[in-house]
């Protein structure tokens, strides 16, 4: 069966950022967007079918903090991005990951989570699940058909989400973090920081 790694936050709290990892944080954050929006040609005119990518690198300027209602598990692709030695960013590859946003009569409650194998067959299946949401998010699938145990373990893991997460102007912010989610269009994208505080973490998620 899959194992659901904790990445960002799941059913504790993240451990603080300090004051200096926030602002190293921030800094990359304002080289590293703009720097993904031009290695993709975000705003190239006409461009009908931009890279995932641009969804999340553009997320701050054309992201919105929209209403969230009743218990949602949804799933998508996440990428560290940070500056090569040269300087020019480098993106990784990506990897599945799944979010929980649940709205109750206290608040709205989160958690972020890697999607891993724990044997060879599952690294392949998710390997080519992979694939398939990045040819969805890039507009070369109409749609992308999920083994049905994924879906009910993202849904059972989904009631473990309890962090606070408050709406901030133009986004939903992670209480305590500088994690922030904002709907781009249908998807969702978030935007964080790493746990080993080197350049930024991206991710696009789907119902």
């Amino acid at each position: 069966m899959l194992s659901l790694a904790l990445v960002l936050v799941l059913s504790q709290l993240p451990p603080p950022l300090s004051p200096e990892a926030v602002a190293r944080f921030e800094a990359e954050k304002v080289v590293l967007l703009p720097g993904l929006v031009a290695k993709y040609t975000c705003e190239k005119p006409g461009r009908k079918t931009p890279h995932p990518l641009c969804d999340a690198a553009q997320g701050e300027q054309k992201g919105t903090a929209a209403e969230i209602r009743g218990k949602n598990a949804l799933m998508g692709l996440t990428w560290a991005v940070k500056r090569g030695k040269s300087g020019k960013v480098e993106v990784s590859a990506p990897w599945l990951s799944g979010l929980a946003l649940n709205k109750d009569s206290v608040g709205v409650w989160g958690a972020i989570t890697d999607i891993t194998p724990e044997n060879a067959e599952e690294k392949r299946m998710l390997g080519r699940l992979a694939k398939d949401f990045a040819a969805m998010l890039e507009g070369r699938k109409a749609s992308v058909k999920r083994p049905a145990y994924i879906d009910e373990l993202l849904a059972v893991w989904s009631k473990t989400a309890n962090h606070l997460v408050e709406q901030q102007d133009t986004a939903w912010v992670f209480k305590g973090t500088p994690i922030t989610l904002r709907k781009v269009g249908e998807r969702w994208v978030m935007l964080g920081a790493p746990k080993n505080g080197e350049g930024i973490l991206l991710s696009v998620f789907t119902p």
